[in-house]
């Protein structure tokens, strides 16, 4: 790696508006060596989380209208951290209101940015497991009820090969759960011998 820079210098952070649910902000930079920029960011009032949430040997998706494609897409459960939540109880709670399901076991895999040079927002990828179906499914925010898609555990090749499989957090959580997979079949292996 290089050697450490200093930090831009930030000034004059505005306020530009709200558009929908995005907050619009300009930020004036000055760097190290002189050079000036104005910014502009999408600035997140909450962070979002994926789950991604296995029952018995099938992943849970969903099939839900993407406003950006114009679109049905196939992805995993997603949704706001509300204010107070942790990525932890987002993930509980949108996996009920989203397919009607309780997690008795939710691990953190991985925080990402999928935007840094202009989103302020994190994204958490959270697995799920030991699930139970709720006797009743909280109320969403959907405007419809989502589809729910049971996908093979053992066919995670498949799942990214699908055509409507395209949201990059989506495909990274796939990684993610590789690599989660991975370590504790290793893990195992390593205790047992």
């Amino acid at each position: 790696m290089s050697e450490k820079k200093d930090f831009p210098q930030v000034s004059n952070l505005h306020y530009l508006g709200k558009l929908g649910i995005f907050h619009v902000e300009s930020v004036h930079l000055r760097f190290s060596n002189g050079e000036q920029r104005e910014y502009f960011r999408l600035a997140s009032r909450r962070d979002a989380v994926t789950v991604i949430a296995i029952e018995q040997d099938h992943l849970l998706c969903v099939r839900e209208f993407a406003g950006g494609t114009l679109q049905y897409e196939l992805g995993f459960v997603r949704g706001g951290v509300e204010q107070g939540e942790t990525p932890i109880e987002a993930a509980i709670r949108e996996l009920g209101e989203e397919v009607g399901y309780k997690a008795n076991k939710v691990v953190h895999l991985s925080t990402t940015s999928s935007s840094p040079g202009y989103n302020t927002g994190f994204h958490h990828i959270v697995l799920a497991t030991e699930l139970e179906q709720l006797p009743v499914k909280p109320q969403g925010d959907e405007p419809e009820p989502l589809e729910l898609i049971r996908w093979p555990l053992n066919d995670l090749a498949g799942l990214l090969e699908q055509k409507h499989f395209r949201d990059t957090t989506h495909t990274l959580a796939v990684f993610a759960l590789q690599a989660y997979l991975a370590n504790n079949a290793l893990a195992k292996a390593l205790a047992s011998k």
